[in-house]
C-alpha cells in the first residue's frame, strides 16, 4: 500500500522519525491526495491540520516535555443500542457488560464540563473525537458541535448510526463535523444485524440505517456543496466476515471517502495476565478494563481467505472513490496468520506515539492517556483544569514508562496501529 508522508526540506531528523514508521500509521497516498490535500488546499481554515501532522510526525518525542494537544477524544458516555461481539465495552467480556451486571451507575460526561475544556484548549486548536458507548444517546451531543462550531474547531464522531439520520443534517449545518465515521461489519442485513443486536432484544435493522446514513449524508454534501464531512465507514474483521470483505466494499466504494478494515483488536488469556504483571510493576496496581478484549469473535479467521479478499478489495477499489485501507497495513497470508498466531509481533508499531499529542477523557471526567486500555488516570476533568492534567506528572510518567517499550495487550491495540 502506498502510503503518503509530509517531508519538510532540511528537517533530517524528521525524516528519520517518519523513516522508522516505514509508512505506518500514515494515510494512504491516493486517499490523501483524491480527498485530503483538496479540502486542505481549497479552504484556508483547515490549514492548521498541517500543524497537528508536523507535531506528530516531525517533532522529535520528550516524555518531559509540555507539548500542545493535537487531539482530545471524548467518550462522551457509557450507554450503547447494540450489543457487538467485536466491542471492548459491550462485547462478550467487555468492562461495561460487566459494570452493568454489577448494579453500577453508567457515566456520562458533563456537558459545562466539556465547554470548558474547549475554551482552554482553544488556542492549540485540537481535532475532537467524539465515541461512546454510543454518541447519538448523549443528549447535548448537537451542542456540542455547535459549541466546537463558535471556536471554529473540528471534530469526527463515530457512531453505529442506529440514532443519527434525524440530527445529522444539523451536525452538518454546525460546520464542525469533518469526519463521519459509521460502523458497517455485514454486507447484507441479515449479517450486519447478527454482528450488530440491539440491546433491547427487539427486532432492528442496523444495516439498513447505516446505508441510509452513508446515502443522507452524501445527500445532503451534494444539495450544499459541501466537501465535509468525510463518510468513511469501519469494518472489524471478525470470524463471521472474512470471507466477504470484499462485498462490503462493493457497498462503499462509490458513496464514501476513505474504508478501514482493522484486524481485530483482542488478546488472549496469556498476554492478559502477563500485562497485569508488567502494568503493576511499572505503575504498582493492577489493571481490569483490559479483559473486555477476551474475545471469541477472531478466533477462526481464515488467513488464506482473509488475504484474497484483500487482493480483491484493492484490485477493485482502483478508479472508485473510496479508498480502502487496512489496519495493521498487512496483506499477505503469512503477515495475517502471525498477527492472529504471535502477540508478541508489534506488526511494525515498536512505540506508541498517541500519548504525547492525544487526551482521552472518559466519562465519568477521568483523563487517560491510552483509548483502549483506560486503567491508568492521569487527573479528573471535574475536578482539574485540562493542562494541570495534560501537562502533569502523571501522565509524564506514563511516557517515559512506555518510552521503556511496549506492555503485552498493546501489540494488538487500535490505537497504537491507527493513529
Amino acid at each position: 500500500m502506498d502510503y503518503f508522508c509530509l517531508v519538510v526540506p532540511g528537517r533530517l531528523k524528521g525524516f528519520q522519525n517518519m523513516a522508522r514508521f516505514r509508512g505506518k500509521a500514515l494515510l494512504p497516498r491516493q486517499f490523501a491526495t483524491k480527498h485530503l490535500l483538496p479540502i486542505i488546499l481549497q479552504n484556508p481554515s483547515y490549514s492548521y491540520m498541517f500543524k497537528h501532522i508536523a507535531r506528530k510526525y516531525l517533532v522529535p518525542k520528550n516524555p518531559d516535555s509540555d507539548v500542545p494537544v493535537s487531539q482530545i477524544s471524548l467518550r462522551v458516555n457509557e450507554v450503547c443500542n447494540l450489543r457487538c461481539g467485536s466491542c471492548g465495552q459491550w462485547g462478550e467480556n467487555g468492562h461495561l457488560r460487566a459494570k452493568l451486571e454489577r448494579g453500577e451507575r453508567l457515566n456520562q460526561l458533563d456537558f459545562d464540563v466539556v465547554k470548558r475544556v474547549i475554551f482552554e484548549t482553544r488556542r492549540d486548536r485540537p481535532v475532537y473525537y467524539i465515541w461512546g458507548g454510543e454518541p447519538t444517546m448523549w443528549k447535548p451531543l448537537l451542542p456540542l458541535f455547535e459549541e466546537l462550531a463558535r471556536y471554529k474547531l473540528g471534530a469526527s464522531i463515530v457512531t453505529n448510526s442506529q440514532a443519527l439520520s434525524p440530527i445529522l443534517e444539523d451536525l452538518i449545518d454546525t460546520g464542525s463535523l469533518n469526519v463521519l465515521f459509521l460502523s458497517l461489519d455485514g454486507w447484507d442485513s441479515e449479517s450486519q444485524n447478527l454482528m450488530r443486536s440491539p440491546a433491547s432484544g427487539k427486532r432492528s435493522d442496523n444495516f439498513e440505517r447505516t446505508m441510509a446514513v452513508i446515502e443522507q449524508a452524501e445527500q445532503i454534501k451534494m444539495r450544499k456543496g459541501l466537501q465535509m464531512p468525510m463518510v468513511i465507514p469501519l469494518t472489524v474483521i471478525s470470524n463471521h466476515n472474512y470471507m466477504h470483505l470484499a462485498d462490503i466494499h462493493r457497498l462503499v466504494a462509490n458513496n464514501t471517502q476513505l474504508h478501514p478494515y482493522y484486524f481485530g483488536w483482542f488478546i488472549t488469556e496469556e498476554r492478559a495476565r502477563l500485562h497485569e504483571q508488567v502494568f503493576e510493576s511499572r505503575f504498582g496496581y493492577k489493571p481490569q478494563n483490559h479483559c473486555g478484549y477476551l474475545k471469541s469473535c477472531f478466533n477462526d479467521v481464515d488467513p488464506k481467505v482473509t488475504a484474497q479478499q484483500i487482493r480483491e478489495i484493492r484490485r477493485m477499489s482502483e478508479g472508485r472513490s473510496s479508498v480502502p485501507q487496512f489496519l495493521p497495513d498487512i496483506y499477505t497470508e503469512q503477515d495475517i496468520r502471525r498477527y492472529y498466531e504471535d502477540h508478541t509481533w508489534h506488526c511494525g508499531y515498536p512505540s506508541c506515539e498517541s500519548i504525547y499529542y492525544i487526551a482521552e477523557i472518559s466519562p465519568d471526567g477521568r483523563v487517560t492517556p491510552c483509548r483502549d486500555y483506560q486503567d491508568y488516570s492521569c487527573g479528573n476533568i471535574n475536578e482539574q483544569s485540562f493542562y494541570d492534567i495534560w501537562h502533569g506528572e502523571s501522565f509524564k510518567k506514563f511516557r517515559r514508562e512506555m518510552g521503556k517499550g511496549l506492555m503485552p495487550v498493546c501489540t494488538r491495540c487500535c490505537g497504537l496501529q491507527g493513529f
